[in-house]
Formats: C-alpha cells, structure tokens, sequence
C-alpha cells in the first residue's frame, strides 16, 4: 500500500472560510475536508493511500453553489505534497513564495519570489563572497551559514557523531550587519557564531526560523558526516591527515600532464574495482577506498588486479564514478545498498560506505587521502565525478532548507524545472550556488589533491559559471583538468548560456564528451535504440576521418584538449555488450576483435581519451538471471542502466583477463602510443593539420588509412572493417608497429582489425 502526505493551503482575501465547502476527489471516491487556520487561511492535511501510483487529485472548493476544481500533482513518492491555492488565482502553486506574491493575496508581497526568478536583484542586495562553514582552532569553534532570508538561527550540537546521538547543547548565531557592494564583505544574509571551545568529534546540525515554519538541516558546506549523512560533523586538523599524504600542485605534481591530449582516462566505480572475490582484496577492504589502492593482488591464476593492473596497463588518470556522500538506501541487514552515486546529500564530504569504517567520519577522509596518495606515489592522477546539476531530494537537502527556493531553477507556480530528468536542477547561474560550486571544487583540489573533475550533466549549468570555475581551477594549477557532459538539456537558459558543446568556443580549456565519435566507431544504445557503427559495418568513415584530426568540425572547439574521446562509459551497454548484442550469432573471439578494434581507434585520435576499466578485456554486465542460463528482458535493462543493480551485475570480474591476455597487450601497446608519443596527441589544430593526414575514408568503404608524419614518428595507421582481409602492394618501406591482426603474412590487416606501422 502507498500513503502519500498531503497538505493544501487554502486562501480568500475575505477571510471567510465558513462559507465554503471543500473535498477531494480519488477515482470515485469523494471525501468531505476540514480545515484549521493557518496564517494563509484553510490548512488541510491528510493522507491518500492507493495500491498503484498516483498522478493527481482533485480538490474541490463549493462557495454559493458554485464548485472550483483544483488539480493538485502529487511530488515525488514518498516526498509530501503541500500547495497553496488562491481564490481567484487560476494557479496552483507548489511553494510559498509565488503564492504569497500573487495579487489574489491579502498581504501580497510582489518580491517574495523573487529570488527564484529574479535573481540578479537578489543576488546584488545579498550575495556574500567570504568563507562559510565552520572553522576550529585549538580553543575556538566558528560558525558561518549564509541564510538571508531566515529571521532566527540555531546551532543544535550533539554529544558525538553517531546518527541518533542526543542534543548537546544549542547555540543562537547573530546576523550580520555589514552591507557592501563589496560581496566580500557584505555579511548581511550571513549568520555566525564564535565559540571558544574546541568541538572537534561533535557532530551539529542548523536551526533555521522562517516567518512561518521551521527547519532543521545540515550545513550546506559539510566535509564531514554521521553514517547516513544527516548531520554535519565537526573534525580536527589531525583526524583528517595520514602519514605521507602531501598536497602538490604545479612542478610538484609530475603526474599532472602539461598536455592533457596525452591523457588516457580509466573510470572506475571505487565498489566495482574490487567488490567481486576475484580481485584477490582483502575482503575487509573490497569495495572500499583502501581496497582500490591496495597491491599485490592476483586472480586465481596470479595475475594483478586492481591497482596494480591499472599501473600496468598505462592509463595515466582514473575517473572515480561518484566519492561524495550520496542518499543512502539499506538492506534488511542495515548494509547500504549498490548505487552508483548519482544521488547528491554532501557534495563536500566523502561518502562513508567507502570507508573501512563507516561509523568513524575522519577515518572515510583517511582512507581517501591514502588512495590518492598512492596513485599519485604511482605517477597516476585522480579526477572526480562531480554532480552540481541536482540534489537527490530537495526536501531533505541542506539548500533548500537553507534559503528556501533560491539554489534550484524554478517554474512561476513554484515547482522545480526539470532538465535533470531527476526532479530538480540547480540554478549555478544564481551568485551563491556558482559560488558554492567553485569553493566546493576548490575544497576537493586543496584537501584532497584532485586533478581534474567531470560534470555529470554539464550543459545544466551556464557558461559564465564553468568560465570562472576554470579560472578559479587555473589558479592554482592549470593542468588540472575539466570535462564533461555537453548534452543540451533543460530550459531554464537561453542556448547560448548553456554548457553544451555547441557552445565549447565559450568555454577554453573546458572538454566535451564526443559522442559523435563515440557512435561513428561503435555505434550506440540510447533509450534502448540500438545502432551499429564502424566496428559492425556502419558507413561512417567520413565522421571518422574529421574525429582522428580531431573532431573540429564535429563542434566548436577552440582545441583538441576540449574532445574528449570514448567508446565506452558507466552509462548504458558496455562496449562488448553492444556488440554482443548487435552481433548475437558470432563468437567470443569475433566479439573480442570488435572491442580491441573499437577501442584502439578511439584512443589513437587526436583529444584526449577516456575508456571504463575492464573495456580492453570485455567487461560484461550482462548476467543471466532466466531459465537455462538465459539472458531476460530485465537482465539487459540492468546491463544498460546498472545505476542500482546488484554487486553481481556491476563488480569487475578480474578472472576474465586470463582468457583475454592477448587483447590486453594489445590495448596496452596502443596507450603507450596515445601517452608517450607526440603523435596522437597534438595540442593545437593547427599543429594537427599541420601532421595528420587522411588519405582514404570513403563512405561504406570499410577502412580507412591515414598517416602521421612530424617529429621522430613517421606513422601509418589502418582500420579495416570492410569485411575482408587488407592487403598491402609494394609493402617494403613499411613495418608493423602495432596490431591485432592475426594474419601471419606482414602484408596483410584481418577484418575488423587495426594497424600502426612505421614508415621506413
């Protein structure tokens, strides 16, 4: 059975309830409502139970014999539903703000809402630059939340950091009373506390009084927190460091690259790495931080795994999907369920079940410190998954508890837009939560040593705030390096301000996923549409060919270092499941060759390259739950969307790189190209142009040749997917450098294989 909470606010400038009639509507029932007074007018409260998913009810106000009808559309299940509905005002609104600003109110305040949708009004009377959070020395603890729309703010300190530990003690903040046009200065929506004790090892929460209703709600800048990230934890200088973790930038951090063309980028999920039994983990560590840096790991055959596989396959960056604390969902034993992460609680703070303790909140910070370390130690960078363009939940988030209908875009009837697909998207245009997004950047880049981000959904967010965060980011290393989703989404800006990649000629130094090249090499499942590429017989040699010159007329980019290449990614099918699916009638092996091939190409274009771990050697989430070991409907949904499937699904399967040595070696050869020549990774077109020729790509030709000719390399390269073997006349001034052809005979490239030689 479903209960979905409701609450509806009913108002008439005349103050005259008694002479209405009010009910609500569910299929056929119909029940009378009563009400009590609020400040608004009526207030109903109730709960609808159903045994399917609801969309709407119907509220009904009779006044005089004439009946209105009100729509209402329910939130997000289980989140309650409150509305506000005004007499006269055709609208039903969805927060307080608007409706206390509609005209049909008695005490209309025509700027209540203007934070949301007039922000820049706002932002100027109110926005703050200084530092927020809280701050400790040995015998003081300060306090600083930004809330200018709050009329009383408490600190409520508990006795420890567990989830249920009991009130401590509760301290009033005081506003400031510094107006400026200088935001650094201007403390007027700036609320702050000074205590002279130490209250390292509590964990607090903020009090906040509105003018009518109150909430409790973590900091917005949190770096630490209880278990299931409720509470904000207060920590020490010392219980956050770890022997031998140092933070460098600039000559101090070789493992940063000075051209990011040279990077090749393996994502991994820190669960995923190491959960399966088959990475040879210590089984107290798998699926955590320490687990994804520990080494000496072998198979059940003795081959590295993990961390040390990773080392040796040459990627000089991994991507981890999602390390912030995210909304947490528990099994029937207490123990958090798999998730990918893409559920933002505490963008600041690292997530706890991560941690070889999760009920200590500074051991999650050292266990990080000490996997960063070590992949720096190993010449390795880290780069995060950083997801600003939603909240998991906008009732229980510390923003919109804070400063209520300001950090989200929003409708004119108070609802959330959309283009996340998720419920809500972050409005980074507005002044706070663009500042909040550079500082939070900032905070992961200082504490932790990061070197570089990818935005989830990055077109949500406008140009002038990646602008400034680059700039920020430069500031203190212009090597670190910035990327991500350019997909054109949402409609809360114009789309000339959005962070798309039609728009990369406003964003330097900023890279795009190329999903053009990604679908011209492997084809593409979307939505569960399937389409082939080159690798299956796709005629799409000509958007290859402008892909390996770097893809300028596949965009806008002002330089290679904004494409970022890939053919494969934690969303969707795996690369070997696309093609397993689209090719369901031939072998492993063949299957194979399409991976190695795919993947090969995507690495030797010019940009910078990207692939998820495990890729060179098949990964599969495609495990068979139906009879007789058969794969069902629901098997290959999980495959294409793994977001909350079981460990079995998305864990890696370290076994399988001793059937697949030989793709392995292979993929391991062609990173070697991509990192340590200079031949596929021009930094500027020019020199790309200058370099790189295409000398056949014609369409539904099944191969293409291209050559590299600059510096000491002088270079042939060769797809062949035309659906025979290639052979080569007069072969004489060339040698095989590279291939995963397994022709015997030096003249000739296998179908659907690949091909770098030497010209002599």
């Amino acid at each position: 059975m479903l209960n979905y909470p409701v609450v509806i606010h009913f108002h008439r400038k005349n103050g005259d309830y008694a002479a209405c009639s009010f009910s609500r509507k569910q299929a056929d029932n119909v029940e009378k409502l009563y009400y009590e007074n609020n400040f608004f007018g009526a207030k109903f409260s109730f709960t609808v139970t159903s045994q399917e998913k609801l969309e709407n009810l119907k509220f009904s106000v009779e006044i005089d014999g004439t009946v209105k009808e009100y729509s209402v559309r329910y939130n997000y299940y289980p989140l309650l539903t409150e509305v506000w509905i005004l007499e006269g005002d055709e609208t039903v609104y969805y927060s307080e703000n608007p409706a206390i600003a509609s005209p049909y109110y008695k005490d209309q305040n025509p700027f209540a809402f203007d934070r949301a949708i007039h922000s820049a009004s706002f932002d100027h009377h109110w926005g703050y630059q200084g530092e927020l959070g809280y701050s400790l020395s040995d015998y003081q603890t300060s306090f600083k939340l930004w809330a200018p729309t709050a009329t009383a703010v408490q600190v409520v300190v508990y006795e420890n950091t567990s989830n249920d530990a009991p009130i401590w003690k509760t301290f009033n903040l005081e506003r400031g009373n510094s107006y400026s046009y200088s935001h650094k200065y201007n403390t007027i929506g700036v609320w702050s506390l000074d205590l002279d004790e130490n209250l390292a090892g509590k964990a607090y929460q903020y009090q906040i009084d509105f003018p009518h209703h109150q909430t409790v709600t973590r900091d917005p800048y949190t770096i630490a927190t209880s278990p299931d990230g409720k509470r904000s934890v207060i920590l020490s200088h010392q219980d956050r460091q770890v022997e031998g973790f140092v933070v460098k930038h600039g000559t101090e951090a070789p493992w940063r690259l000075e051209n990011p063309c040279k990077a090749v980028i393996c994502e991994m999920h820190i669960r995923d790495l190491t959960k399966s039994p088959t990475s040879g983990v210590a089984e107290h560590l798998r699926g955590t931080f320490l687990g994804a840096a520990q080494t000496e790991t072998v198979n059940q055959f003795g081959q590295a795994t993990a961390f040390d596989y990773i080392k040796e396959l040459g990627c000089n960056y991994v991507q981890l999907q999602p390390i912030f604390d995210r909304h947490k969902e528990y099994d029937e034993d207490g123990n958090v369920t798999y998730n990918w992460g893409y559920d933002p609680q505490n963008y600041n703070a690292p997530e706890p079940s991560f941690s070889s303790n999760p009920d200590d909140p500074g051991q999650v910070i050292r266990d990080l410190k000490t996997m960063v370390q070590a992949y720096h130690d190993a010449g390795i960078g880290v780069i995060m998954d950083v997801v600003y363009n939603h909240t998991f939940s906008v009732v229980d988030a510390p923003f919109q508890t804070t400063v209520p209908d300001y950090y989200y875009r929003m409708n004119p009837d108070g609802t959330f837009q959309n283009g996340t697909g998720v419920g809500n998207e972050t409005a980074s245009e507005h002044e706070m939560f663009r500042k909040y997004m550079i500082d939070s950047l900032l905070y992961w880049v200082q504490e932790y040593n990061i070197d570089g981000f990818r935005f989830d959904l990055m077109g949500i967010h406008d140009v002038k705030t990646m602008q400034a965060i680059r700039w920020a980011l430069d500031e203190v290393d212009p090597r670190i390096i910035t990327y991500g989703e350019g997909w054109d989404m949402g409609t809360g800006l114009a789309p000339y301000d959005k962070a798309k990649k039609d728009n990369a000629y406003q964003m330097p130094n900023i890279g795009f996923f190329n999903d053009n090249q990604r679908d011209a090499v492997k084809g593409g499942e979307v939505y569960g549409a399937i389409k082939s590429g080159f690798v299956s017989g796709a005629a799409t040699e000509p958007i290859i060919a402008k892909a390996i010159l770097g893809s300028r007329e596949l965009g806008s980019y002002l330089s290679p270092n904004q494409v970022l290449n890939y053919v494969e990614a934690h969303d969707n099918y795996n690369l070997h499941d696309l093609l397993a699916t689209l090719h369901p009638d031939q072998s492993s092996d063949q299957i194979m060759r399409k991976v190695e091939t795919a993947t090969a190409m995507n690495l030797l274009m010019q940009g910078m390259a990207f692939m998820e771990i495990g890729q060179e050697f098949g990964r599969t989430k495609l495990v068979a739950t139906g009879e007789n070991g058969e794969l069902t409907h629901d098997d290959r949904e999980r495959a294409m969307n793994s977001y909350n499937a079981p460990d079995s699904v998305n864990q890696v399967n370290w076994n399988l790189i001793n059937e697949r040595q030989d793709s392995i070696e292979f993929i391991r050869q062609i990173i070697r190209l991509k990192t340590q020549t200079s031949a596929f990774s021009y930094p500027t077109y020019e020199e790309v142009y200058r370099h790189v020729f295409v000398h056949t790509a014609a369409e539904n030709s099944g191969w293409i040749v291209y050559e590299i000719h600059g510096g000491p390399e002088h270079l042939l390269v060769v797809f062949n997917a035309k659906g025979s073997s290639l052979y080569f006349e007069n072969a004489g001034n060339l040698a095989m450098l590279v291939t995963n052809s397994r022709s015997k005979e030096d003249n000739v490239i296998d179908d659907i294989s690949l091909a770098v030689l030497t010209v002599l």
